[in-house]
């Protein structure tokens, strides 16, 4: 199950990200032009998706269309390249309900450098004038939610805070060179990062011990994995709380970019019974206010995996997880009882993901100069290098002999924006080299990039 998708099907919705849309005859030229302003509204609110098979009221069209097979890629590409520029790609999946049915959601992704503006009229009607997109506007999205042109100076302010945001990245990239060395120490950084890696461990087995019913196929308290950050800003910059789920979603579009296998890191769910919720950071009630996420429940996953997550509005972020190794599916799919091996992709791939997040989350603090990071990985002993594509093979004898190992870190933004594959090896290799596998680096880490977008 995708399940992040699967949300926006289960618990629909119309935001300012999400677009709900009834069923549309894709051929016809008005419906292509109004899609082509919801796509370009999407992608100048910074990414979001567009859903199919339901009204406004967020009740399902009941006039549902024999086949779904127009509900594609080419075909959005189509519209984006007709109407809007510069031109972007999305991405289509049609997610299933519980019921079997399935729901085109095409994902928008973010805008780059510059704004995308409509580059072609829509049909004229029958007093000539343009229907759906007018040529030379700049569509965003409004409160209602709708997708409508900029009409004055404010509506135009955060649309170029996010391109200065993109422009920066690119600058840091180019400046990097300035900025050389591995990992620098900064000891109050370091230590705020141990304090808040163990207390999200705490928090952690607390929440475990309390999920009476949960149960998984092996103890989850002893294989797992832990990957923190800490974004170090003048100051104590922070986003303000109320906007902290917000600015996750838009995080969260823009990893995708990257990363997006259906089950995102610090994903705030919709749904009330896994809803992220406000929590006081100490065990004694005490500290700041954090966001956190328990997806341990009180019930067997079948399809989900058991996350745990918790998050600050200065920038700092754990997420504890189990092995998709060990769930039933992988069990039953490739016959390796769980506990027994770990894909190297996903040691690579989920440090990548809370690599990009951390980069991602700093954009939003204008102070933000570096990021720490700390990894742990728990129940390596005896465990043997495998892939989940049958198609790969790894060098049998591979196992690792240690349990447990903790890889810390600190960049400069300069070097992480600039060089991600690079600070991903360096907190990941640790990992693989227990297992025996000496030839991971850069190079190994950028060629199983492509790999990391499965959807």
């Amino acid at each position: 199950m995708d399940v992040d998708l699967n949300d926006l099907i289960e618990a629909p919705r119309e935001t300012l990200d999400v677009e709900l849309k009834e069923w549309l005859d894709l051929s016809d030229g008005v419906s292509r032009a109004n899609i082509a302003r919801h796509l370009a509204a999407l992608t100048n609110h910074g990414g979001g998706y567009l859903v199919f098979g339901f009204k406004d009221d967020l009740t399902r069209d009941v006039q549902r269309p024999s086949s779904l097979e127009s509900y594609n890629r080419d075909t959005f590409t189509g519209i984006v390249k007709r109407y809007l520029t510069p031109a972007f790609q999305c991405e289509v999946q049609i997610i299933l309900d519980k019921g079997g049915d399935g729901f085109p959601v095409v994902r928008v992704p973010s805008h780059g450098r510059a704004p995308v503006a409509a580059r072609a009229d829509g049909p004229n009607n029958d007093k000539g004038r343009p229907q759906g997109i007018q040529i030379g506007l700049y569509y965003i999205r409004k409160p209602g939610p709708e997708s409508a042109p900029i009409l004055t100076a404010e509506e135009w302010l955060p649309l170029i805070r996010r391109c200065v945001l993109n422009d920066r990245d690119s600058l840091l990239r180019d400046i990097s060179g300035l900025v050389q060395g591995t990992a620098i120490q900064v000891p109050s950084a370091v230590q705020r990062l141990v304090q808040w890696h163990q207390q999200g461990e705490e928090r952690f087995l607390q929440l475990l011990t309390e999920a009476r019913d949960f149960t998984w196929p092996v103890p989850l308290k002893d294989n797992r994995y832990q990957l923190s950050y800490l974004i170090s800003t003048d100051g104590g910059e922070a986003v303000p709380l109320a906007s902290l789920s917000g600015v996750l979603e838009e995080i969260n579009n823009e990893v995708r970019d990257t990363v997006w296998t259906g089950w995102s890191m610090f994903y705030p769910f919709n749904r009330r019974e896994i809803a992220p919720a406000f929590h006081p950071e100490l065990a004694d009630g005490g500290g700041v206010d954090v966001l956190e996420a328990n997806l341990l429940g009180d019930r067997e996953f079948h399809t989900s995996l058991p996350d745990f997550w918790r998050i600050a509005a200065d920038g700092r972020a754990t997420l504890i997880r189990a092995y998709r190794e060990d769930r039933e599916r992988s069990v039953r799919e490739f016959g390796r009882p769980g506990g027994t091996w770990l894909s190297p992709e996903t040691v690579v791939r989920e440090t990548a993901e809370i690599v990009t997040h951390a980069r991602l989350f700093a954009r939003r603090l204008e102070t933000a100069t570096q990021i720490s990071f700390r990894c742990t990985w728990t129940g390596l002993r005896n465990r043997y290098l495998a892939d989940f594509d049958p198609g790969i093979d790894w060098r049998e004898g591979q196992i690792a002999r240690a349990n447990q190992r903790t890889v810390d870190g600190e960049w400069p933004l300069a070097r992480i924006s600039a060089d991600w594959p690079s600070v991903v090896a360096d907190l990941s290799c640790p990992i693989l080299r227990l297992f025996g596998f000496a030839d991971c680096g850069p190079g190994f880490v950028r060629r199983l990039a492509p790999r990391f977008v499965k959807l």
